[in-house]
């Protein structure tokens, strides 16, 4: 097998935005292959916190992918740049996401760990 296969221009690779990173699966343009000609189904939100939440996905999974590819290229300053980025929105829209429905995660209920069953459970929002 050839290991040495570089799917990047180690400068700038081209990339999907974020919400169509979310749902293909990947960030990067030059990996992503369809499955037998199957195409994604694109999320459609149908309130405004399942549309908050889409949000917080879709850059905490961009900023995961750019984080992935930092670990090969850590001296690549645009896409650093382009990983604070989203970083940042990704900690924004958490951040409004928790103060609008409520905590994501247990670290998120400040002091009452078992605040979060007192409801509604993700599947009653429907």
């Amino acid at each position: 097998m050839n290991y040495n296969v570089n799917y990047f221009t180690p400068n700038q690779p081209p990339l999907f935005d974020p919400e169509e990173a979310l749902t293909l699966g990947n960030l990067f343009k030059n990996l992503y292959m369809s499955y037998k000609g199957f195409s994604n189904y694109y999320l459609q939100p149908s309130s405004e916190r399942q549309k908050a939440l889409l949000t917080l996905q879709m850059y905490e999974f961009a900023a995961h992918e750019i984080n992935l590819y930092l670990d090969l290229y850590p001296d690549n300053e645009a896409m650093l740049s382009l990983f604070e980025e989203y970083t940042k929105k990704a900690h924004e829209a958490r951040k409004q996401f928790v103060k609008m429905y409520g905590p994501i995660e247990v670290k998120e209920t400040h002091g009452m760990p078992f605040s979060w069953i007192e409801g509604p459970w993700p599947w009653e929002y429907q």
